[in-house]
C-alpha cells in the first residue's frame, strides 16, 4: 500500500488514493467506534447517574474536558466516516475534489486526533495523580473504613475502587481511539503527498 522506503516512489493514482482512502477510512471508524464506547458509557453515566450532592455543585473541570474530549472523538469517528464518502468523489472524474482540498480535510482530521490525545492525557494525569496523592497521604498499612447505606466495610489500605479502574481505563480508549485516528490521517497524507500532478 505505502512504501516508505522507497524515496522515489511512483506518483499513486486518483484510484490507488481512492482505495487507500476507503481502507482506511473503514479501519479508522470502526476501531475508534469500539473503543471509543468505554469513554462514551463511562461520561453518560457519570452525567446520569450523580449523587444530589454532586449534581448541586457545578460539574467539575474534569468532567467538562472528558466531555470535550467524547466530542472531539465522535466528530473524529465521523471524520473517518467522511474519509470513505471522499473516496467515493475521487473516483468520479466529475466530482473530484483538488488536492488541496483533500489536504485540507486530512489535516482537519489530524487537529482533531491530536486534540483527543491531548484532552485524555490531561485528564489522566490530573486523576491518576489525584489517586496516586491519596495512596501517599494514608500511613503504611492503614484500614479504610468506607461507610456504606447498608453496612460499613473495612479494607486494609484499599483507596482505588472499580469505578477509578474504569475511568482509566476509558480514558486509555480515548488516547488508543486517537492514535488510530493520527496513524490513519498520517498515513494518507503521506499517500496524497506523493501524487504528482500539476492539475491539482
Amino acid at each position: 500500500m505505502i512504501d516508505f522506503l522507497k524515496p522515489k516512489s511512483i506518483s499513486p493514482t486518483p484510484q490507488q488514493i481512492a482505495s487507500s482512502l476507503r481502507r482506511l477510512g473503514w479501519i479508522g471508524f470502526w476501531l475508534q467506534a469500539l473503543l471509543g464506547f468505554i469513554p462514551l458509557l463511562v461520561t453518560i453515566t457519570t452525567i446520569l447517574f450523580r449523587t444530589r450532592q454532586q449534581q448541586l455543585r457545578v460539574f467539575s473541570f474534569g468532567l467538562w474536558f472528558a466531555i470535550a474530549c467524547l466530542a472531539i472523538l465522535i466528530f473524529s469517528i465521523y471524520w473517518c466516516f467522511r474519509y470513505t464518502q471522499l473516496a467515493n468523489k475521487l473516483e468520479s472524474r466529475e466530482l473530484r475534489p483538488t488536492k488541496s482540498k483533500v489536504f485540507r480535510d486530512l489535516k482537519l482530521g489530524l487537529v482533531a486526533n491530536l486534540g483527543i490525545m491531548t484532552i485524555a492525557v490531561l485528564i489522566a494525569l490530573m486523576r491518576v495523580g489525584e489517586l496516586t496523592f491519596k495512596m501517599l497521604i494514608l500511613p503504611q498499612g492503614s484500614t479504610v473504613i468506607v461507610p456504606n447505606q447498608t453496612t460499613t466495610t473495612m479494607t486494609q489500605g484499599a483507596l482505588i475502587a472499580p469505578s477509578n479502574m474504569i475511568a482509566i481505563q476509558a480514558m486509555v480508549n480515548a488516547i488508543a481511539a486517537g492514535l488510530i485516528g493520527t496513524i490513519v490521517a498520517l498515513l494518507l497524507l503521506y499517500q496524497i503527498g506523493q501524487h504528482r500532478n500539476p492539475q491539482d
